[in-house]
């Protein structure tokens, strides 16, 4: 076995342990004031006008449960292993792999940066509103987000301590705009509820309300200056999804018993929250403190997933250092800052503003979907002390693609894509260093099912499809076997290399590991289509042998031995017993005879001698037809040929294979050749002197025929041709059906 690749060391990174927040401060607090957001604040009137109370009130419920979902899964990853710098971005990386990580990573952190715009610019028209209109010119939205980005970017360069207390500030901001606007009332306060709207376009409220629980990643990303993350992270995730949903649910209770559906619905009355409070200056304090304190939020937030994304190896070294003994991400608060500030320049980030909540929801729905892998691959590595059954974080990785499907189709499409690019560079630039993570489970477990399902499944003939073994030694001196079977079966079956080492286990283990350590990479790049095994047999014929009929799992088994044509004549006798026994073990086989000058050929031309039974007959056809479809023989021509032994005959035979090759579908010329008293090897040679390839069929002698004549029939009759596949059947192969179609 190969060892797993280690993430690449780096001296910033620091230990597990030391960290200066806890629960409240550092998951609880940041997470729930994103939660409690401008949503609450602006949207939720319309929301609960648009679709009545009854239906507002499932829509919250329907959120929050996504949201818990993610929650759930958040906190069964969390206790399950020390969460380091990164927060979602360490999650995923940890749990599906570097390219995965990196997919979701990156995207997140421009999406947090830039997030920090939309924050400030709310601010901005926020405080705007307080100033007449004739002195706006004096004021500019870009001035007002210039300062705000510059003082909060100051206070998270200044220390990640003083920021967390300024959250604090900002949450008794938000409980006093909340006391304020629980304690007024309205003239025309009811019980007299409509509780659904007629014709509401539910899809589309849905999607304006959902953004508001989106906010519980905020608390997570703090995991790198967690005392103990195990702890704080699901307590502090959950309880914030607790109180924002209470909250969430009161508010919309106390705008439907005050104001009429039609009131709320009217955009006119978009600041029905302000009217209603008994202090209005009270929401807006909650509006700015909720406005900052998000902006806030992702300035801590975006660096250090950027900081965990260096310290992989996935960005920039430079961006990853860390300055003081918290390992503060500086450089990384500074490009926060930069990107932000552009935003807040250019004034309008509508076009991206979709995009950028599709990454946030794709980041959940990954979240989600590592912790169902993890738990339903069950590999015993993983073992969270809060677990959580695999259906709840599969159902929550639905809700939250389904959700970003309702919000922007068309977004979605474009943040999946932009996903799917960075996964795919990653993947070859081999950024695919294992974190101990759990795809080998996750894939141990696919295949597992697989094996289990495909073993109740009845095997119907038109399914057989070649599962080749090739044995072949040391693929360097036979590189050919490698190129013809990879070709052959391509990604229709499996192809498995075998290096057989002649000696004793007792000799010859160590090199044996050695053998594998050193090739299974080597195969992996240049065939990534074909497995490698090394094993070890005191003779080796036996031991392709014992190899052939061994290998394989329950119903998944080698159908098909690839060997090479011997070139000891005095160990004839051996070989063909061979032979003999694989077709006995019911395997295909395929002999080949490589021409040391001739090699594969051109490409051009191959030529088929139909020989053996039917099903032999039947499998040439089949392998000229694989063989060619690969990318390398695509161009080849094929030439199916029989021999006569009279005119009458040849017109009769060639009309014969031709009806055959029509029904069978195969693209090939059909031609037959007199004998005219010549052997088939003399016919042979004169036709295929100049082909580039030849598959041959053939007949093993039976029990009491000379191997040795044998061996030297066939010999004889390879001396002229190119390199070639001697063919022959396997036993259960049921040509009528592969091949023909029929019943």
């Amino acid at each position: 076995m190969t060892e797993a690749t280690d993430p690449p060391p780096n001296a910033d990174a620091p230990e597990p342990t030391g960290g200066r927040f806890g629960m409240f401060g550092g998951v609880f607090t940041p997470s729930i004031l994103t939660i409690l957001g401008v949503v609450m604040y602006m949207r939720l009137g319309w929301v609960t006008g648009a679709a009545g109370l009854g239906a507002a009130l499932a829509i919250i419920v329907v959120a929050h449960l996504i949201s818990l979902a993610t929650g759930l899964s958040v906190a069964s990853i969390a206790t399950n292993r020390t969460v380091g710098v990164g927060g979602a971005y360490f999650m995923i990386s940890r749990a599906l792999g570097g390219p995965a990580g990196a997919s979701i990573g990156i995207p997140l952190f421009f999406a947090q940066a830039l997030s920090v715009t939309f924050y400030i610019v709310g601010f901005s028209e926020s405080v705007l509103q307080l100033i007449p209109p004739e002195y706006h010119v004096y004021v500019p939205t870009w001035a007002i987000g210039t300062a705000v980005n510059v003082a909060l970017t100051a206070l998270s360069l200044k220390s990640a301590d003083l920021a967390i207390k300024a959250q604090y500030v900002i949450m008794v901001m938000i409980i006093a705009s909340l006391v304020g606007f629980f304690t007024g009332r309205s003239d025309t306060f009811s019980t007299d509820i409509t509780w659904v709207t007629p014709n509401a376009n539910f899809a589309l409220i849905f999607a304006a309300f959902f953004p508001a629980v989106t906010g519980i990643m905020a608390g997570v990303s703090m995991s790198g200056d967690l005392k103990d993350s195990r702890k704080s992270i699901p307590v502090g995730t959950l309880a914030a999804i607790a109180v924002g949903f209470l909250v969430y649910m009161g508010i919309a209770i106390w705008l439907g018993l005050n104001y009429s559906n039609e009131y709320l619905a009217d955009a006119a009355h978009a600041d029905s929250v302000f009217t209603l409070a008994s202090v209005p200056a009270t929401i807006y304090a909650g509006v700015w403190g909720a406005t900052l304190s998000s902006a806030l939020g992702s300035i801590l937030t975006a660096p250090r997933t950027l900081q965990a994304l260096s310290w992989d190896g996935l960005m920039p070294a430079a961006l990853g250092k860390g300055y003081g003994p918290a390992k503060e991400p500086r450089v990384g608060t500074v490009l926060t800052f930069g990107l932000a500030q552009t935003g807040v320049m250019l004034g309008d980030l509508d076009a991206i503003a979709p995009i950028l909540t599709m990454f946030f929801l794709a980041t959940y729905g990954v979240t989600n979907l590592a912790c169902g892998l993890q738990k339903w691959a069950a590999s015993p590595s993983f073992r969270p002390t809060f677990v959580v059954p695999a259906w709840i974080s599969i159902s929550g990785a639905f809700g939250c693609f389904y959700v970003m499907s309702m919000i922007n189709l068309g977004a979605m499409v474009a943040a999946l894509l932009i996903c799917g690019l960075i996964f795919a560079i990653a993947q070859r630039r081999q950024l695919g260093a294992s974190y101990g993570d759990a795809r080998h489970g996750i894939w141990a477990a696919l295949v597992r099912s697989s094996l289990h399902r495909l073993r109740r499944s009845p095997f119907h003939p038109v399914n057989w499809r070649p599962n080749l073994v090739i044995f072949g030694g040391d693929p360097e001196k036979r590189p050919h076997l490698l190129h013809l079977g990879s070709s052959l079966v391509q990604d229709r079956g499996v192809v498995t290399y075998f290096h057989m080492l002649r000696g004793r286990v007792t000799e010859l283990a160590k090199q044996r590991r050695a053998v594998f350590e050193q090739r299974e990479p080597e195969f992996r790049e240049k065939y990534s289509n074909v497995f490698f095994k090394v094993d070890i047999a005191e003779d080796v014929y036996r031991g392709i042998v014992a190899a052939s009929q061994s290998y394989g799992v329950g119903e998944f088994e080698a159908n098909a031995v690839m060997v090479g044509w011997t070139t000891k004549p005095e160990r004839s006798e051996e070989y063909v017993r061979m032979l003999r026994e694989l077709v006995m073990l019911d395997r295909a086989l395929l002999v080949v005879r490589y021409h040391p000058t001739k090699k594969l050929g051109e490409g051009k031309n191959l030529h088929v001698w139909l020989g053996g039974d039917a099903r032999t007959r039947a499998m040439l056809l089949l392998f000229a037809h694989l063989l060619t479809a690969h990318y390398r023989w695509r161009s080849m021509e094929i030439t199916v040929f029989d021999h006569a032994d009279s005119d009458a005959e040849k017109a009769e035979t060639k009309a014969r294979l031709q009806a055959l090759l029509d029904e069978a579908r195969i693209e090939a010329r059909a031609r037959v050749v007199l004998r005219q008293g010549r052997t088939l090897r003399d016919l042979m040679h004169v036709e295929s002197d100049d082909a580039d390839f030849a598959l041959v069929g053939i007949s093993l002698p039976g029990e009491g025929q000379s191997a040795t004549a044998f061996s030297a029939d066939v010999a004889g009759m390879l001396e002229e041709l190119p390199t070639t596949i001697l063919v022959h059947s396997a036993q259960s192969f049921e040509h009528e059906q592969v091949l023909l179609d029929r019943e």
